[in-house]
């Protein structure tokens, strides 16, 4: 270290631009969990072996029903779908953002973080959250490959968040 360099003023880093850089990593990571689950529906079992029902609508098409109910608002069909949709993306660009707040308050985390990230989403969202709202069955009654895909999609969602938003934020620094 230089004398020079000690009284050099260092850029400071704006929360802003960290949230917003988490955002679209999350919206990112939301396209990267997309593809997993899309992956994973195509390696069904096929006939003959057991296939893991689909409910009737997903979760994120509960929630958007359930909010909108109260206020007079009836989903159905391709609304549902739709609306379902806007609470899945939001949800991904939401903790996208937070990931951008945590790189702030965390700046030595190492690129694995992405991975500890995505596994967190997962033991939150699929195994307490879902769950506890009632909306999947808890991970244990659920089959083997739905736990294993939903762990990939989420590993996937990690991975391309903390590769973007590295890339977002050095973008835009």
């Amino acid at each position: 270290m230089t004398i020079g360099s000690f009284f050099e003023r260092r850029p400071r880093r704006s929360l802003f631009i960290d949230i917003l850089s988490g955002a679209a990593a999350g919206a990112l990571g939301t396209v990267a969990l997309n593809q997993v689950f899309k992956l994973a529906g195509k390696l069904q079992p096929k006939s003959g072996e057991q296939p893991i029902e689909e409910p009737k609508e997903s979760p994120t098409e509960t929630v958007a029903r359930k909010a909108l109910e109260p206020v007079g608002i009836r989903l159905e069909g391709d609304r549902k779908e739709k609306a379902g949709q806007v609470v899945h993306w939001s949800y991904g660009i939401t903790w996208g953002a937070l990931y951008g707040a945590l790189h702030r308050l965390l700046p030595q985390t190492g690129r694995l973080f992405g991975l500890g990230f995505g596994v967190g989403l997962f033991l939150f969202g699929d195994v307490l959250l879902l769950p506890t709202l009632r909306l999947i069955p808890p991970a244990h009654k659920l089959p083997l490959p739905a736990n294993l895909s939903a762990i990939a999609a989420h590993l996937a969602y990690g991975s391309a968040a903390e590769g973007s938003y590295r890339l977002f934020r050095r973008a835009l620094a």
